[in-house]
């Protein structure tokens, strides 16, 4: 009898051993089962609010893609990357294209959708200075204002003021000089240019003492001499921003470079200016004489 309690005894602790080696082997796989889980989740919570990423109605991936295709931006082919399925294809071959405003607004340029019978791709697109040839009406989105008695010269009671360019709000006056150097065009004073006894102040080269503006307290000169002197010259991102939002069809006398306020970073003896009529955009002597026009 007291052997046969032994071992059942002996068994019965064996058989113990092997439950909890099972019971930890268990615990340990549904735990790591159970972060496994709780990570693809997260990772699903990131990039959706619910569903599949392209069968769910609510995948934010699939709005993602929507959007695109609603813009016309992006294909469904495979690329580079591989065959990622429709909605990533879109995602991944817009996200590597250079963006194109003129596509997302829709507006007026070369032979594709929307374009003007004429301006074809071969042409370079829409032919923007060429006086020959007629702009489309509706190659920009918004007209500029004209300024006159009737608006009070876009609100400023100044009748220097010209056209207004509803993209920046700038109001832009009409050429006040066609013939100024950049000291005269941004109201500085004039540098010596090597002659005694002044000769420190001279603005041939960079880094000079006289290529620094002073400005001029009375006898004012240039945008700042204009008006009622809440004029000033424009800084060369604004001629550019004039230029693409239309200025060579929009202002008087663009078919020529203007001054812009702004110094060459590396060559201070220099300022930027802009071509009107083509966007070209160049750097010159301060003393040279170029055309001037305001901004306010």
């Amino acid at each position: 009898m007291y052997k046969f309690d032994i071992i059942e005894l002996m068994k019965f602790l064996r058989g113990t051993r092997l439950s909890i080696r099972f019971f930890i082997v268990l615990g340990v796989f549904l735990g790591l089962a159970a972060l496994a889980l709780g990570r693809q989740f997260i990772v699903v919570q990131a990039e959706q609010s619910g569903g599949s990423p392209t069968a769910g109605a609510d995948s934010r991936i699939k709005q993602l893609a929507d959007a695109l295709i609603s813009a016309n931006y992006g294909s469904t082919d495979e690329g580079s990357w591989g065959d990622w399925g429709d909605y990533w294809n879109r995602i991944s071959s817009a996200a590597r294209a250079p963006f194109n405003d003129a596509l997302i607004d829709s507006t007026k340029n070369g032979s594709g959708a929307g374009s003007v019978a004429g301006y074809t791709k071969a042409l370079g697109g829409v032919d923007d200075y060429n006086n020959n040839q007629t702009i489309p009406s509706d190659t920009y989105k918004k007209s500029w204002t004209v300024c006159n008695a009737d608006n009070s010269y876009c609100n400023t009671s100044d009748s220097n003021a010209e056209r207004q360019d509803p993209n920046t709000g700038l109001i832009w006056s009409s050429r006040i000089s066609s013939s100024a150097n950049w000291f005269t065009a941004n109201n500085c004073q004039q540098p010596s240019n090597g002659v005694a006894p002044t000769g420190a102040n001279a603005c041939s080269s960079n880094g000079d003492v006289g290529c620094v503006c002073t400005k001029l307290s009375s006898s004012k000169t240039g945008c700042e001499a204009l008006g009622d002197g809440n004029w000033r010259l424009p800084y060369q991102k604004e001629l550019m921003l004039a230029y693409i939002d239309g200025s060579y069809s929009e202002l008087t006398n663009s078919t020529t470079n203007y001054w812009s306020s702004t110094t060459v970073s590396y060559a201070t003896q220099q300022a930027w200016y802009t071509y009107l009529n083509h966007g070209v955009t160049y750097r010159n002597n301060k003393t040279t004489n170029l055309s001037v026009r305001c901004v306010r």
